[in-house]
């Protein structure tokens, strides 16, 4: 009977043990995934290493960038994520691609939408002076440079939103795909969805708010709220059409409605009694 009892324990422990070691492992690989959702590429370095990728030529029929047919030198852009991540521990529906540029422009898109797409790397430009990288762009009366790297898809439509044409590119990471609505929705006053999303579409790949978001444009919420300090009425038309206010304005018009702005405006004030806690 003794013995019985005895092999009973022996067992209960062997399964016990079995079962801690699958938990660690579990534990392990969600740790993985977290750490995977957080690397950051970093392009100039990887060029520096040689770790791009294969370079081909990539023709863009209307580039909106440059608003014309353009050729790049380029890798590909997807290939190159698959090389660097191991997205086996990731799950690409729920997360997101960021792209980092040096001006501090910060827009992102679904990595499965991004992986589906035929996308590539820019790091030259076929067309540009001889002499140069790069062709000169014009936007708004201002020059600026696509270097180092501009992201380009052959296969998508310049008129499809849902896509991201960053150039001035250095870096690119991944996180979860609700991030920025965990931190940032209205919770506590759900009618304020409208200008939340507003926010999200227009507003967040320039701007921070508690510190999420875009740095091309000053932080909105932290340490004052951007509502603190601006007439309301002032900051309505201002977002509307920025170029009223200021002379060779860096944002652009974004082409929204005054009723649109407001519900942006009224979505900031909410944000403005719901800052980030140091």
């Amino acid at each position: 009977m003794k013995t019985v009892k005895i092999k009973t324990l022996i067992s209960c422990l062997i399964i016990l043990s079995f079962l801690s070691c699958n938990q660690k492992k579990e534990q392990k690989v969600e740790a993985i995934a977290i750490a995977q959702t957080e690397i950051k590429l970093d392009l100039l370095d990887l060029q520096k290493k040689n770790k791009l990728g294969k370079d081909t030529i990539v023709t863009i029929a209307n580039d909106p960038v440059y608003h014309k047919q353009k050729k790049y030198k380029a890798v590909n852009a997807s290939l190159l994520i698959k090389n660097e991540i191991d997205l086996t521990k990731i799950d690409p529906k729920n997360t997101k691609i960021v792209f980092e540029c040096i001006d501090g422009y910060k827009p992102e898109m679904p990595l499965e939408l991004f992986l589906n797409a035929n996308s590539y790397l820019a790091f030259q430009d076929v067309d540009a002076p001889k002499g140069s990288n790069w062709e000169t762009i014009l936007k708004d009366g201002n020059e600026m440079n696509a270097e180092p790297f501009y992201i380009v898809y052959p296969s998508v439509s310049d008129k499809d939103t849902h896509y991201k044409w960053p150039y001035n590119l250095v870096k690119m990471y991944l996180e979860p795909l609700n991030k920025s609505i965990i931190e940032l929705y209205p919770l506590k006053n759900r009618k304020l969805e409208s200008g939340y999303v507003l926010f999200k579409n227009y507003c967040l790949t320039c701007h921070s708010i508690n510190r999420i978001g875009g740095t091309m444009g000053p932080e909105l919420n932290e340490p004052k709220s951007v509502t603190e300090y601006w007439k309301e009425k002032e900051l309505v038309d201002y977002i509307v059409n920025p170029a009223s206010f200021r002379n060779k304005v860096k944002m652009p018009t974004l082409g929204i409605t005054k009723q649109q702005s407001q519900e942006i405006v009224d979505y900031l004030k909410y944000m403005s009694e719901n800052k980030k806690k140091l």
